[in-house]
């Protein structure tokens, strides 16, 4: 297939994909694979190589999505996967012409006549340059690269080793489809003995050089440790009396929130500072009385910590955290008491548990089956959570209280957890063929500049978090054991991160330029699209495969 053939077949199914409603977290997301189904019949027109296609359901998904995948296999094993993600973010942004958020001329024009109220940035992309519509950027464009691709390695009988695509879908919401392709690399692994060379995601890319194209070798990952705070119930007129566990939280979230110790430098990506996304009471009713405890969860974004360093961390600033409360509350105590004349101290042991160093404790005191208690209830509310009552946080916080229901120890206690979704940092210098993947960054780089006329900027980490981070996991047997003791609500989350550890590749992120994703401006430069990402990604393709 020529270039030209293959600009305009790539344009021709990126607008025909980009027409498949499929909005994350809901059941729209299955109108793919009506459109997978149809592609797969064309494949098997043209094909000259055994191919394999497959609608793959997602295990245990209460909305019923699939994984759609093509597999050709060529003279060799060696197998590159080329991943994409179906879902898009739904049209709300597009007001009152959202009738025609799939239609790329038709937007255009819209913007052309002043239908809807665009920046002057965009109204300098209303050219033939850039395609615009709901999903035609992230990624739909990346998506009909790697298909146009596929369709030109099936027709190669000395295409030189073997390609894997795969459409996933939920990757705007929790990552189900990926999470599932786990399973799908077993499956084909075990039935054609494929070695997993190297895995592509067609992410978009923004850019501030317009002459400088920008990949990733990596993603940055994303931690979200769940906080629980119990206090000691009193009347608010008996303060001292009792502990606030309102104080608790709040002081553990001012010396977490931006806390600097967390910020990584990695090649040339840093991570932001982490902060907190909820914080609140856990009390319904009101009434003159403390609440029992309060909760909270946040965001930490790691380059190489560990979930069981980060979490360590976050117990070490807690246990200061609580005495800081307690000494503060004792201050505050001897003022009261001095018109009395009175003496008396606030004392209450520092207790700071991590989610299974407390189920251990319990263990020890041998009066509850506490695993069995733990497992009834998470069953209890994966359901109410499928069922949309409650949210996956909201499941998180009720396993604790269940947990420190069930401690008999009822003073103040600070409790923490790892609560979905989980996403492990992944970059290929964590590899043991990391040398090697250096030297196709160098030769990469020489490929864009001499047949392109553009530059490559290698970004060390895609910093949006993707999919690209269940490519990949390092974690040693004592840190997986770690994640898998104190990640919470595993039911509706299900991740295997034995078989994700068992088939880690190298990860390279590879997309057209893109702008505004997410908005009802969302774009995509048609250079890119038909040429300059297609003909990158084909080379990438063909090294490793040689």
């Amino acid at each position: 297939m020529k270039q030209d053939n293959l600009g305009n077949r790539i344009e021709e199914l990126a607008i025909e994909y980009g027409k498949v409603v499929t909005h994350t977290g809901t059941e729209l997301e299955q109108n793919s694979v009506n459109f997978f189904q149809k592609w797969f019949k064309h494949l098997e027109k043209i094909a000259k190589l055994p191919i394999e296609t497959k609608i793959s359901p997602v295990k245990n998904d209460h909305l019923n999505r699939s994984v759609c995948y093509a597999l050709l296999q060529g003279k060799s094993k060696d197998t590159v996967v080329l991943i994409g993600h179906s879902d898009t973010v739904d049209i709300e942004d597009f007001g009152k012409i959202k009738d025609i958020a799939y239609e790329p001329e038709k937007i255009k024009e819209a913007f052309k006549n002043g239908q809807v109220d665009v920046l002057d940035k965009v109204k300098k992309d209303l050219t033939d340059e850039w395609l615009f519509g709901r999903g035609i950027c992230d990624m739909k464009a990346g998506g009909a690269i790697e298909m146009a691709l596929f369709e030109k390695y099936v027709q190669d009988e000395d295409f030189p080793g073997s390609v894997l695509l795969v459409a996933v879908c939920d990757e705007e919401n929790l990552s189900a489809g990926m999470r599932h392709l786990s399973y799908i690399l077993d499956d084909l692994n075990k039935r054609y003995g494929l070695n997993y060379k190297l895995i592509i995601d067609g992410e978009p890319h923004e850019r501030i050089d317009k002459n400088t194209m920008i990949i990733y070798d990596g993603s940055i990952g994303k931690i979200m440790p769940i906080c629980l705070t119990r206090g000691k119930l009193t009347h608010v007129g008996q303060v001292y009396q009792g502990l606030n566990p309102i104080s608790l939280l709040s002081e553990i979230v001012s010396l977490t929130d931006l806390n600097q110790d967390f910020i990584e430098t990695r090649g040339n990506t840093t991570s932001p500072a982490p902060t907190w996304l909820y914080q609140k009471d856990r009390k319904y009713v009101y009434d003159v009385s403390l609440p029992i405890t309060s909760g909270g969860y946040m965001s930490v974004l790691p380059l190489t910590k560990t979930p069981k360093e980060i979490m360590e961390k976050l117990k070490e600033i807690s246990v200061e955290a609580f005495e800081n409360v307690i000494n503060r509350t004792d201050k505050s105590f001897k003022k009261y008491l001095q018109a009395s004349e009175e003496e008396g101290k606030i004392e209450y042991p520092t207790k700071v548990f991590i989610f299974e160093e407390l189920v251990r404790e319990i263990k020890k005191e041998n009066k509850v089956d506490i695993e069995k208690i733990l497992k009834d209830t998470e069953d209890k509310l994966t359901k109410m959570v499928n069922n949309g009552e409650i949210s996956i946080p909201e499941a998180v916080f009720r396993l604790m209280e269940e947990l420190l229901s069930n401690y008999s120890y009822r003073g103040p206690v600070v409790l923490w957890g790892i609560c979905p979704p989980y996403y492990p940092s992944v970059n290929n210098l964590d590899l043991k063929n990391y040398k090697e993947m250096q030297e196709l960054v160098e030769k990469m780089k020489d490929f864009t500049k001499e047949n392109l006329d553009l530059k490559l900027d290698v970004q060390n980490y895609f910093t949006g978090i993707c999919d690209l981070s269940y490519a990949m996991l390092t974690l040693d047997d004592g840190e997986l054991s770690y994640v898998k003791d104190n990640f919470l609500m595993w039911n509706t989350y299900p991740i295997n991160l034995d078989l994700i550890r068992k088939y880690s590749m190298p990860v390279f992120n590879i997309g057209p330029w893109g702008k505004d994703l997410h908005k009802y401006t969302e774009r995509v430069s048609r250079s890119d699209l038909k040429y300059n990402t297609p003909k990158l990604m084909d080379f990438v393709i063909k090294e490793i495969l040689k």
